[in-house]
């Protein structure tokens, strides 16, 4: 058998699979969420509700949605997607419990917002500030903000002896988030619901947070390729690209090929997403160094980037034809990623590289800066056994009315590729690592084996798709392929959604590694 196991963060940063299959969300698929889905089927689907038998998200519960529950009968649940875990996550975790104020052994106030701990200490319970307690406040008190003391500490308290504003130590959040905290407890301050209209928190880059330069790989450990800062006007989002070369130690282009065993990517709070690329010598003879290039975006002005225009995106070329997808992410937090030993990505030397970042600050009063840090780690080209190569696959056909859901589907059949590369038709793939990306429209995107149906990869949330590594590697052969469904919604604009580039259009992508080989890999003892 193949064991798949989420373990790192690209585009996202779950650690294993959300279990839609349990309805009630006690934690494990049994009879009960089969019985909950009997009941509902051919019932309008309430989207909003904590237990949703649409399972699929398809927008119609039925008999497929049986299924679905029948066949993980047995299974526990995973990740939490809730508004509140992104709470924890980018609130409380980054500005409340890192200067251990609360957090054990100091939870001041006697108010402690570690993870596990942090909803049963505010939600009911009695501040043990006297001002705000005398006046019958809860530190959150559901249905009700304007009696909620969280929130009047996080806006900054106006009445004698409750203190002052927090974060203390770590300066205001950003005024997003403070929105978000007051839309989640008008709407009775849920532990296990995801709200629409409250926007991606890993996106909101507070008032006085730093970012820390992530240093370069030391001599004869790798190389490091760098986006310096671009600016992001408050009320706007900005895609840009930026050529670099992989330089040595003396800044000089390096003219041999590297083979890339692991790999960092950082950058600010703010970015929607960074992919690397590589441009194609057709890219060059087009003359693509020269579109859209845009002045005034670059702190420095000697800095050229080209900014992509939503309208005519093609403009910077096309992909496949003009670029080649190496790498990427969509997290808020540096993201690491190693290759099996053994197996390694090789980089072309004498090539030139585009640095692809989208920054959005539609909620900001002030500009941002964005810039990007990616990290490679090489092994000597006598340690490669396998190389590994990109896989990369987009749907572009989205067409979802206003009011309604719609699924998108696309195979990839392991033959297709075997032609496309050019390999031996005796080639197997060895599948390493996936992950999806979509936008805020984006309910589910699930990758399953084509052979067996089995379920590869599960994301529920867009700013939160786990990467599923596989150990040992899942191998498909040339019968084999994967398939992916992405279910998108449609439900807060009045213009059909559609593929884009903007976080407000639509995507269904998949990204990936795996490495050739013509020989059949036994895992009769797996």
């Amino acid at each position: 058998m193949f064991l798949a196991i989420g373990c790192l963060s690209a585009f996202g940063h779950g650690d294993v699979n959300p279990l839609l299959e349990d309805v009630n969300n006690d934690g494990v698929v049994n009879i009960l969420d089969l019985v909950i889905v009997a009941n509902a089927l051919g019932q309008p689907v309430d989207r909003s509700s904590e237990q949703n038998p649409d399972v699929n998200r398809d927008g119609v519960t039925n008999i497929l949605d049986l299924v679905r529950v029948a066949n993980r009968l047995g299974e526990r649940a995973g990740v939490d997607n809730s508004t509140y875990h992104d709470f924890q996550d980018y609130i409380f975790n980054k500005s409340c419990t890192a200067s251990y104020c609360h957090a054990a052994p100091t939870n001041a106030g006697n108010l402690n917002l570690t993870n596990g701990v942090s909803y049963q200490d505010l939600v009911g319970r009695v501040p043990q500030n006297l001002a705000a307690a005398s006046a019958g406040m809860k530190r959150v008190d559901p249905g009700n903000p304007d009696n909620s003391f969280l929130l009047t500490k996080l806006v900054g308290p106006t009445t004698p002896g409750q203190g002052g504003r927090m974060p203390l130590a770590e300066g205001p959040l950003h005024d997003g988030k403070v929105d978000a905290i007051r839309q989640w407890i008008a709407a009775g301050a849920p532990r296990n619901e995801k709200l629409t209209g409250i926007g991606d928190l890993s996106l909101l880059r507070d008032p006085l947070e730093s970012f820390e330069p992530l240093p370069a790989p030391l001599p004869g450990e790798g190389y490091q390729l760098y986006m310096p800062p671009f600016r992001i006007e408050p009320g706007t989002e900005r895609e840009v690209f930026y050529a670099r070369q992989i330089t040595d130690a003396a800044g000089q282009p390096l003219q041999e090929d590297i083979f890339v065993n692991k790999y960092e990517i950082s950058y600010p709070t703010g970015s929607h997403h960074f992919i690397l690329y590589r441009l194609t010598e057709k890219a060059l003879e087009d003359d693509l160094l020269n579109v859209g290039v845009t002045p005034g975006v670059g702190v420095n002005p000697q800095d050229s980037f080209r900014v992509l225009d939503p309208g005519n995106p093609q403009a910077l070329g096309n992909f496949g034809k003009h670029r080649v997808y190496i790498t990427g992410t969509q997290t808020g937090e540096k993201t690491v990623f190693q290759f099996p030993e053994g197996v390694a990505l090789r980089l072309a030397g004498d090539t030139i590289y585009d640095l692809n970042a989208h920054f959005v600050n539609l909620l900001g009063t002030e500009a941002i800066e964005g810039e990007v840090y990616v990290n490679f780690y090489t092994i000597p080209p006598e340690a490669v056994e396998h190389e590994a190569v990109e896989l990369f696959s987009a749907n572009t056909d989205i067409f979802v009315p206003p009011g309604s859901t719609r699924v998108t589907k696309r195979d990839e059949t392991v033959r297709e590729e075997i032609e496309r590369r050019g390999y031996d038709p005796n080639t197997v793939l060895n599948l390493v690592m996936i992950t999806s990306h979509m936008h805020r429209h984006g309910e589910l995107f699930e990758i399953f084996q084509l052979s067996t149906g089995s379920l590869l990869h599960r994301s529920m949330a867009y700013d939160d798709a786990p990467i599923t590594v596989f150990d040992p590697p899942l191998v498909l052969d040339a019968d084999d392929g994967i398939t992916y469904e992405c279910t998108h919604n449609n439900y807060d604009r009045n213009v059909p959604l559609t593929f884009g580039f903007t976080s407000e259009d639509e995507m269904a992508i998949i990204m990936g590694y795996y490495y050739p080989t013509t020989e059949s890999v036994d895992i009769s003892s797996e």
